[in-house]
């Protein structure tokens, strides 16, 4: 027996049995997506003007913080590139707010980038672009003990447009590999001491840092932006140019093989 068609309902072809659809289940299903956008944007609009505040935190320089924030505090700001060590680094692509007296950092949830998730608390926080220059050593000092003798003459020596990047970087290295850099002159490198598995080399002409490590390019992780190139025999080579690559090296040293 075959029934009538409704002229109210809707069919929907399927190869199989064929969809009915009313008008008014069209209309529900309409009005719940709308409820759902609105949400969605109501979300969005709440995480935009929200602000994070982080407490005890110590400036390492003038761009560069050190705070305790645990694994799970750094997946709610966002999806990591990179999974290595205990210390996680944080890239602000705006210039946040330091309330010195307080030790308490203020920045937006949409300006951090995850460079890196450790397995501890320790945090390394990096601005990407200060809308301030580096400050003169008499308005600036770092913490006492913050740098050994080789790593402040590295710091010292490194011309102003390089300052902010190699902070970034010596600091984030050092968080998970103690040791000292030693200059050799005739190079122009900084290697590490007392394991020489990488070295650093600033390279004012084209504002970028030179690194060296231990290992040809294919004992490695491909990185994203990074290109590794073979060096001197059982080393490979690479350069840094800005703060959102710092996670990408530390990821590098941490597969180095290590004596």
């Amino acid at each position: 027996m075959i029934k009538p068609i409704n002229k109210h309902r809707i069919y929907k072809n399927t190869p199989c049995n064929p969809v009915i659809v009313s008008p008014k289940k069209k209309i529900l299903t309409f009005v719940k997506f709308s409820i759902i956008l609105q949400l969605i944007l109501a979300v969005r609009k709440n995480v935009m003007g929200m602000i994070i505040s982080v407490r005890d935190v110590q400036q390492l320089d003038v761009t560069v913080w050190k705070a305790q924030l645990s694994p799970q505090e750094i997946r709610f700001l966002g999806t990591k590139p990179f999974n290595y060590g205990n210390v996680s680094i944080l890239l602000l692509a705006e210039s946040p707010s330091f309330d010195k007296e307080k030790s308490i950092l203020y920045f937006s949830p949409t300006n951090v980038h995850v460079l890196n998730l450790g397995s501890s608390p320790e945090t390394i926080i990096v601005e990407a672009n200060p809308t301030e220059t580096i400050c003169p050593e008499n308005e600036f000092k770092a913490p006492t003990g913050s740098l050994n003798k080789g790593d402040a003459h590295f710091m010292k020596e490194l011309p102003t447009s390089l300052k902010q990047l190699g902070s970034a970087i010596l600091h984030a290295v050092r968080a998970d590999f103690p040791g000292e850099l030693k200059l050799f002159p005739k190079s122009g490198k900084y290697v590490e001491t007392p394991d020489n598995f990488w070295t650093i080399r600033p390279q004012g002409r084209d504002q970028s840092f030179r690194i060296t490590v231990r290992g040809g390019p294919g004992n490695f992780d491909s990185p994203k932006s990074l290109v590794l190139r073979p060096d001197m025999t059982g080393y490979s080579s690479f350069k840094v140019s800005n703060s959102s690559q710092i996670g990408e090296l530390v990821s590098i040293l941490h597969q180095v093989r290590r004596k």
